[in-house]
């Protein structure tokens, strides 16, 4: 069951495509909609041509009803040259949960009751295989601006998700957060959107979410 809920927002000279945690089918909204405003000048500080993708960390906060499906969280990069964005080249990377807990301890201010936050880390092939694909985007980098042309990047960071028993009446409230500062604390992303306003939106309702295996 696929989330693919995602907004733009610039990151230094990259832009971060942001995936919250959703069900079933794919949402889109506006890159500034729920960002928080504190956030922004976190987010315009980074740089993704050079940060180190080791400590990259991307963070959902979502009901304890939602869980992650194993295997299912992905980053996505993806470049491409000035007015091209229909030949662009995408590299996918697989997540896997974060089992250190020091990470889940830097959100402690985050946690709410009824919720539970998921930090999930690049694997070590998918960091080697985000890393060549930052350093042949920077190469044609390179190359477009000795031409006098800009060159576009996206980061994207997407999660499957699950239904294990029933859910809470009232708002889903989901918030996804990203660091890719050693040490650095999670910058909020999206926070506190409601997933049952964002399925209507849709023509949906969550009936559309899968159940958990086992």
């Amino acid at each position: 069951m696929q989330s693919l809920m995602r907004n733009d927002m610039r990151l230094g000279r990259a832009f971060v495509r942001r995936s919250m945690l959703l069900l079933s089918l794919a949402l889109s909204v506006g890159a500034c909609s729920h960002v928080p405003v504190s956030s922004l000048p976190q987010l315009a500080s980074l740089d993704l041509d050079t940060a180190d993708l080791s400590v990259l960390r991307a963070a959902v906060r979502a009901p304890k009803e939602i869980a992650p499906v194993p295997g299912g969280a992905f980053v996505s990069m993806s470049y491409w040259r000035q007015g091209e964005e229909g030949r662009k080249t995408t590299v996918q990377a697989s997540l896997e949960v974060e089992a250190d807990p020091r990470a889940l301890a830097a959100l402690k201010e985050e946690e709410r009751e009824g919720q539970r936050i998921t930090v999930f880390r690049l694997t070590d092939e998918g960091r080697r295989k985000l890393e060549a694909a930052r350093s042949e985007m920077l190469a044609l980098k390179s190359d477009e601006l000795a031409k006098g042309r800009r060159l576009h990047g996206s980061l994207a960071v997407s999660a499957e998700g699950c239904v294990r028993g029933a859910l809470p009446a009232g708002p889903l409230l989901l918030s996804t957060y990203l660091r890719l500062k050693p040490g650095g604390n999670f910058v909020p992303l999206i926070r506190d959107v409601d997933l049952r306003s964002l399925l209507a939106q849709a023509g949906s309702d969550e009936t559309a979410m899968k159940a958990c295996a086992g």
